[in-house]
Order: C-alpha cells, then sequence, then structure tokens
C-alpha cells in the first residue's frame, strides 16, 4: 500500500511540475510577443493575479466540500442509528410495542408482556 500511495505522489509532483513549466513557457512566449498596444504587460499581469486568486477560490470551495460531506456523514449516520433502535424495539416487543422515535424515548413507553 505504502508503494502504491508514493507512485500517486510522485505522479502527482511530475504533472504539477510539467503543468507549472508549461504556465511559465506560456508567460515568457506572451512576454516576447510584440503587441500594436502597449497595455498588453497590464493585461498579462491582471490574468496572473486572476488566475491566483482563482487557485485560493478553488482551495476555498475544496474546504467547503469536505465540511458538507462531513456533516451529510454525520446526519446519515444518526438517521441511521435512530433506523436501528427502532427496528431492535419493535423486534424485541413486537409490533404492539410503543416505537421510540426521535422525540419520544422508548424508555418513556410502558410495555407489559
Amino acid at each position: 500500500m505504502c508503494e502504491v500511495q508514493r507512485l500517486l505522489d510522485d505522479l502527482g509532483q511530475t504533472f504539477q511540475k510539467f503543468k507549472e513549466m508549461r504556465r511559465i513557457e506560456l508567460l515568457t512566449a506572451f512576454n516576447n510577443v510584440r503587441c500594436c498596444e502597449c497595455g498588453h504587460k497590464l493585461r498579462l499581469r491582471k490574468a496572473q493575479d486572476t488566475a491566483s486568486k482563482s487557485r485560493k477560490h478553488c482551495a476555498t470551495n475544496k474546504v467547503t466540500l469536505i465540511i458538507a460531506c462531513f456533516i451529510f456523514l454525520l446526519l446519515i449516520t444518526t438517521i441511521f442509528i435512530s433506523l436501528a433502535k427502532q427496528y431492535n424495539h419493535t423486534t424485541a416487543y413486537g409490533s404492539g410495542g410503543c416505537i421510540s422515535t426521535m422525540f419520544y424515548a422508548s424508555c418513556d413507553c410502558e410495555v407489559h408482556v
């Protein structure tokens, strides 16, 4: 398992390195191109600033998504535990027993056997 993780990490680093190299080469090519307008370097700076802001925004979205998934998993776990409790209570006391819900605990219900 460790070798697989190391391979995945190495592949990720390789792809990230070549992506960064492509970006640098593209910016170098843009800087070497002559333009009729004098403001092309300003446009390139704005594009670089926008790209860096989008990376920060993407990281924020990832954190928000992870938090939302964690809350969703907690909600599913709570519902599953509640349903298991209801099933066990019905199995133990039969369908005539008082079935507990989220707001009415089974210990408050008197069942005479």
